[in-house]
């Protein structure tokens, strides 16, 4: 089966395996993402936590193309850009399940994660050929400054 995205065309392959070109549209700012969220987030939550939040931010970032899709291959293109910086053992828990929070702010932080994937998502779909900005931030800044800086929230 043969569906077109905004982007290009994926295959759905009888035997069940997902060719994804769109990958390679997401796949700098998913790398971005993660660049961003390990300076900002790394020996201070959960390796669950750190793994869900980067999946928050994936779906975010695709739910602009991919929200009114059919939920399978919104979710086939999550699985596959997750699977670029998670190893597989890690990839399923991180797209299936919400770790209880280490602390207090982490839930916050998850939306404007996800919140800042989304708006990244949106700026992709207006100028596919855009790839100086996203989001009103030059693609140069610190990583930290791509996804917002939640340094306040470590003080509660």
């Amino acid at each position: 089966m043969v569906f077109a995205g905004n982007h290009s065309v994926r295959n759905i392959e009888p035997s069940g395996d997902i060719l994804i070109p769109e990958t390679e549209v997401f796949a700098p700012k998913v790398e971005a993402a993660w660049s961003a969220l390990q300076l900002q987030y790394t020996g201070r939550i959960s390796e669950s936590e750190f793994d869900h939040l980067f999946a928050c931010f994936v779906m975010g970032l695709t739910t602009p193309d991919y929200a009114e899709q059919e939920p399978t291959i919104h979710f086939d293109l999550c699985r596959a850009l997750v699977a670029i910086k998670l190893p597989s053992e890690r990839l399923e828990t991180a797209l299936h399940s919400v770790p209880e929070p280490s602390q207090p702010w982490v839930e916050s932080a998850r939306r404007i994660i996800e919140s800042k994937g989304v708006q990244m998502g949106s700026v992709l779909r207006q100028a596919p050929h855009n790839t100086e900005k996203t989001a009103g931030v030059d693609a140069n800044s610190k990583p930290t400054e791509r996804l917002g800086n939640n340094e306040e929230m470590y003080n509660d």
